[in-house]
């Protein structure tokens, strides 16, 4: 499945076979039901997939959402779309279900009504039990007495699904897969019972007491006329309350305590929902404690049952066989192999421990070394060849791509420069002439602040290029370049530059790869990015500037623009006191955006500075386009509020169709 294009590309129809449950609280269950899924969702959740009656992209439509404010977590809406996808409620590009896959109800001619059904389920539960508890447990005495008891299980639970299955058609509801278990300890008839869950409730646990109640009625009857039978039919008894998988017991208790666990907190499909600790957060958050605990206490007496009955059932006297236990050596033994095996879980646990953080601090050490290690010693690579020129301009963003005849035009015109540490480059202010490639080494960018202090704005790497400014617009350097390690540059002219690369690319596309892409490559927000997203945020971006003291955003405003600094420091200020000081790689507006609402804080500049920034609706577009980016922004905004940017509440502040 790929999941990219379903969550951005594909074209989803909601299908025409869907039926929706009677809403349990905030939870409704779905069927689709040619091909018989099922999907648990709560009210809002349906409400989204109803907006896909008209085909539509989960692109065009998160945006739609945000405006009205109305988008889901998206997380659980990413999920939602793969579930429903995978089980037929969203067909993707057109496409109709396949014939194959189409599972047929089976025609079933007898029904039952709920009202004397459901008492006598009660009713033969309560016999049973009680004639279980006023006579003593016998076994068999020989072979037939265990064939006839085997008999008896087999026909109980034959009985308890064939009502089971009238039951569900009284109930209005779909019988599957109806035949007879032969590979089993107790072979019998057998129906799906799972469409009991779209009756609700009720019917659920109408349908557990009629598969249990056979069972125990004739373990009553038998207790009264034959005895002997007991603990054989005792067997089945333990087997339809069993605590695990699909008995009846566990289907009672589900549709009694278990609150429905919503299709998007389990089982996930969304690959960013399987990553370890998302899983972990989701079974902790997600688990129902309260019947956790039932199911619990549920289990602890069935293994006591289990364990008395035998008991009773073989004569066995439990102080008596403690004691042998305890004085037969049996007990240290014991002892000794359970401490082994604590010890055993223990120490592999912590083994398993210790290797994942040693391999993440081998990584984190690794990826320093690789960070303080020299790229290469400067004085061995003055005579540089035009193949090695050639080879670093590939590399690099602004040519990357360009013919290799113009990049050996380019890579011989070029002049080699040497700048030990800590010596300028370019200082702010004066005339420029040269475009520059950082080939090794590194060099930081400053701002000369108005008392003369520089204010360090970004730091270049090796492939980065600077001096661009002042060759495109033809203006005094605006920034002044440093040295931080011995470094070597290349050097291109203005007449060069202008004649090999700005005619070639373009001065917009020279200044919007120099400009934005590289800038994007270094910043954190970034790191994680697709390429294909860089270059879509870089194409909407456009940079904006702003003097010191003026207000790029007020408190209470409609904003209408994502913010992400370039270069500069800016100041937010909450009824006039200031509470966060923000520089170059920083961002603001998303949150108003995101939950389409004014803003909370004023944004000074406090010294000259330049944003990229980007429209609302194209800024809305964008986290839509790619699912990681929305998932980040979610995140950041999230951490931000200090709770969930989403659900929202309320009414839109303004259209979605303004500008």
């Amino acid at each position: 499945m790929d999941q990219q294009h379903i969550l951005t590309k594909a074209l989803l129809k909601l299908s025409e076979d869907i039926e929706a449950s009677d809403t349990d609280g905030e939870f409704l269950i779905l069927k689709q039901v040619p091909l018989k899924q099922y999907l648990v969702v709560d009210t809002d959740q349906w409400a989204f997939l109803r907006r896909f009656k008209e085909a539509t992209t989960l692109q065009e439509l998160i945006p739609l959402l945000i405006t009205e404010r109305k988008c889901l977590p998206l997380r659980s809406l990413y999920e939602l779309v793969l579930k429903a996808v995978v089980s037929g409620m969203l067909l993707v590009d057109g496409q109709e279900q396949a014939e194959a896959k189409r599972v047929k109800a089976v025609e079933w001619d007898h029904s039952l009504r709920f009202g004397m059904a459901h008492w006598f389920g009660v009713a033969a539960i309560l016999f049973g039990f009680v004639t279980l508890l006023l006579n003593p447990i016998e076994v068999p005495r020989n072979l037939i007495e265990i064939l006839v008891g085997w008999l008896l299980i087999c026909g109980s639970l034959t009985i308890g699904y064939f009502l089971s299955a009238c039951l569900l058609v009284g109930f209005d509801r779909e019988v599957y897969d109806v035949g007879f278990k032969w590979k089993h300890a107790f072979p019998h008839f057998h129906c799906n019972v799972e469409d009991a869950r779209m009756g609700g409730r009720l019917c659920e646990m109408t349908i557990a007491l009629m598969q249990m109640a056979p069972m125990f009625f004739i373990n009553g009857m038998v207790a009264f006329w034959y005895p002997h039978l007991e603990f054989i039919l005792l067997l089945g008894i333990f087997y339809v309350t069993v605590p695990t998988g699909h008995s009846p017991a566990c289907l009672l208790l589900r549709s009694v305590y278990r609150r429905y666990p919503l299709s998007t907190t389990r089982d996930f499909l969304f690959v960013q929902n399987r990553l370890f600790w998302t899983l972990i957060n989701a079974r902790v958050k997600f688990t129902d404690k309260k019947y956790l605990l039932i199911f619990s206490t549920f289990t602890l007496t069935w293994l006591g049952t289990v364990c008395l009955a035998s008991l009773s059932a073989f004569d066995l006297n439990l102080p008596e066989l403690s004691r042998q236990f305890m004085t037969s050596g049996m007990a240290r033994l014991t002892a000794i192999i359970v401490l082994a095996i604590i010890g055993v879980l223990f120490l592999g646990s912590l083994g398993a421990l210790s290797w994942i953080i040693a391999k993440n601090l081998l990584n984190v050490i690794d990826e320093y070394q690789a960070r303080r290690k020299p790229k290469l010693d400067i004085d061995s690579k003055l005579e540089l060849t035009t193949a090695d020129i050639v080879g670093f301009f590939k590399k690099t963003l602004l040519l990357r791509g360009l013919d290799e005849a113009l990049l050996h035009e380019i890579a011989g015109r070029v002049r080699g420069l040497v700048v030990q540490p800590k010596k300028l480059v370019v200082r702010q202010g004066e005339p420029g002439d040269d475009l520059f490639f950082v080939y090794d080494g590194g060099v930081e960018v400053l701002m000369e602040l108005k008392s003369g202090r520089p204010l360090r704005v970004t730091e270049l790497e090796p492939g980065d290029v600077f001096g661009e400014i002042a060759l495109l617009h033809n203006v005094p350097r605006t920034r002044s370049v440093r040295a931080t390690r011995k470094s070597l540059l290349l050097m291109l002219s203005r007449a060069d530059f202008q004649e090999l690369i700005v005619r070639n690319l373009g001065a917009k596309e020279v200044e919007a790869i120099i400009e934005k892409h590289s800038f994007l490559h270094r910043i954190e927000l970034c790191h994680n990015w697709h390429p294909q997203a860089l270059t879509r945020f870089a194409r909407l971006a456009h940079i904006a500037a702003f003097h010191n003291g003026e207000a790029v955003i007020r408190q209470g405003m409609r904003n209408q623009f994502f913010y992400l600094i370039y270069d500069g420091l800016l100041e937010v200020m909450v009824e006039g006191k200031r509470v966060a000081k923000l520089a170059t790689g920083q961002f603001f507006g998303e949150i108003s955006l995101l939950q389409n609402s004014t803003a909370t804080a004023d944004i000074l500049a406090i010294t000259e500075s330049r944003c990229l920034v980007v429209q609302r609706r194209d800024f809305l577009e964008f986290i839509s386009t790619d699912f990681l980016v929305g998932l980040q922004f979610e995140d950041i905004s999230s951490k931000r509020l200090k709770h969930p940017i989403f659900p929202l509440t309320g009414v839109a502040y303004d259209d979605f169709g303004e500008r």
